[in-house]
């Protein structure tokens, strides 16, 4: 199974995520995590967002086939990167949901305010408008999470969409 976890900066993506793998048991493959091991000065350029999401979608391939469970956590803010992990998933013969993360924009605000430096994420509010205007809408079958519930009724209710 594939689960693609996909919102605008400071959404509560990571947070979900990471309740869902510890939860499922599942592989937790970060955008995050991957463009630090991959630029550890990232620019977030054109050339590395496609560079990160590729090295994403081997590992997430590679993770299937091995018939492992997989939550990929990005903003996706494309939906030819939703397109394309949701075709690893059909090749692999996995189940694939997608799960969209929403906050109100004030307590995002807040939440990337309280962000640490050199932690895996480098968004800022910055980021987030830049995201929120590229963001193309989820048009496939899909479940939109409010990251300001608790973890254990975000958990439930993803548990009860994928089946599991």
């Amino acid at each position: 199974m594939l689960i693609i976890v996909c919102g605008l900066p400071g959404s509560g993506k990571t947070t979900l995520a990471e309740a869902i793998s510890k939860k499922l048991p599942a592989a937790h493959v970060s955008s995050d995590v991957t463009r630090k091991s991959m630029f550890p000065s990232p620019k977030y350029s054109e050339e590395e967002k496609a560079a990160v999401y590729g090295r994403m979608a081997g590992e997430v391939a590679a993770l299937l086939k091995q018939g492992r469970d997989v939550v990929a956590d990005a903003t996706f803010y494309r939906a030819s990167e939703r397109q394309r992990f949701l075709t690893l998933a059909k090749e692999a013969g996995a189940e694939a949901f997608i799960l969209r993360t929403v906050l109100s924009e004030d307590e995002i605000r807040k939440r990337l305010a309280r962000r640490k430096r050199g932690g895996p994420s480098d968004a800022d509010f910055s980021v987030y408008f830049k995201v929120k205007g590229l963001f193309e809408d989820v048009t496939e079958k899909h479940l939109v999470v409010d990251s300001a519930m608790n973890e254990r009724d975000m958990v439930r209710i993803v548990r009860e969409f994928v089946g599991r």
